[in-house]
Formats: C-alpha cells, structure tokens, sequence
C-alpha cells in the first residue's frame, strides 16, 4: 500500500509519500515518474501508471532507481 497525499504549500500544491510501494511494479506499466518535493516530510518518487494512478515508490530501491533511469532515457 502506498499513500499520497496532495497538500497546498505556499499557495502550490504539492504531493507527498507517507508510506511506499512494497514490491516493484512492472516496468511496463509505469510511464512517467517525478520526485516529490523538499517540503515533505520523506523522500518520495511517485510512479505513474497507464491507468493514472500514482503510486508512491521508496527512491533508494534498486527497482525505483531502475525506473528512473529508464524513463530519464526514454525522454532523451
């Protein structure tokens, strides 16, 4: 289970993890990626599905980091 939450801070709104994603998500079916903000309170990666779901990742898992890499890629 992994929760998000969306919060204003400083009048823009911002999302953060309070808790991540336990096993990894098939590459296939994360198409975009981005970091959370410095102003939560933890590290976050949110992962966005095909189906636009975001889901909360843990950014010092090997398999987080893996998707990161392979988006970063796919942009160039």
């Amino acid at each position: 289970l992994s929760v998000c939450l969306s919060a204003l801070t400083d009048g823009v709104p911002t999302t953060c993890c309070f808790s991540y994603q336990q096993h990894p998500i098939p590459r296939g079916l994360v198409i975009s990626a981005y970091i959370t903000g410095s102003s939560c309170t933890q590290p976050g990666v949110i992962l966005v599905t095909k189906k636009k779901k975001e889901l909360c990742a843990d950014p010092r898992q090997p398999w987080v980091q893996a998707h990161l890499k392979r988006l970063q890629i796919l942009k160039n």
